[in-house]
C-alpha cells in the first residue's frame, strides 16, 4: 500500500479471513475466496473485502471503505 495512513494490522486481515460475514468464489475465477466483513479503524466502521488464496497462503486483494461493497454471489 502506497498510503501508509490506510495500512491496517495483519491481525485484522486474519480476523476477516477466519470469521467473515460472507464468503464467495473469486469473481475473476481463481481458486481464491473473497471474504467480506466489517472492521473498525479510528472509531469508524468500514466494510472490508479480502481475496485470500489458502493454497498459496496469499492475500491477493484487500479493500476497505465506508461505502457498501457489492457481493458477487455465485
Amino acid at each position: 500500500m502506497a498510503d501508509k495512513a490506510r495500512a491496517i494490522p495483519i491481525q485484522t486481515l486474519d480476523d476477516i479471513i477466519k470469521a467473515p460475514m460472507s464468503v464467495v468464489k473469486d469473481p475473476q475465477g481463481t481458486s481464491a475466496l473473497m471474504h467480506y466483513s466489517q472492521m473498525w479503524k479510528n472509531g469508524k466502521l468500514y466494510n472490508a473485502e479480502v481475496l485470500y488464496d489458502k493454497e498459496a497462503i496469499t492475500i491477493m486483494h484487500f479493500k476497505y471503505t465506508p461505502k457498501p461493497l457489492v457481493l458477487c454471489l455465485q
